[in-house]
């Protein structure tokens, strides 16, 4: 399966880059925004300081590019922070990284 995987993430999925410290490594990744059906008005909220985002990101990644750890990602110029992110398996292996992510200052 992970050979699977890794063909249809070098054919379809996004350059994205892993950073932890100054460490950095590329890897490929699907990084698409988590849609709520009926408005999008969720995804900011106005506080006494201004609108605060609050729209998530759905990583799925090369299992052997751990997610865990102080780490956070940068794609297209934007940082994201990992809010949470597991091993997904099928069978006894280890498929892909699911995570969930949420925009962080900008890059």
């Amino acid at each position: 399966m992970k050979g699977k995987w890794k063909q249809i993430l070098e054919r379809y999925g996004q350059t994205v880059t892993l950073c932890r410290g100054e460490e950095r490594t590329q890897c490929r990744a699907f990084l698409q925004p988590v849609r709520q059906t009926g408005t999008d008005a969720w995804q900011h909220l106005p506080t006494p300081l201004g609108e605060v985002r609050r729209d998530r990101w759905i990583y799925l990644g090369d299992p052997e590019v751990s997610l865990e750890g102080e780490a956070w990602l940068l794609w297209q110029g934007r940082r994201f922070d990992i809010r949470v992110a597991h091993h997904v398996c099928v069978g006894e292996q280890w498929s892909h990284w699911w995570a969930l992510l949420e925009p962080g200052e900008e890059a």
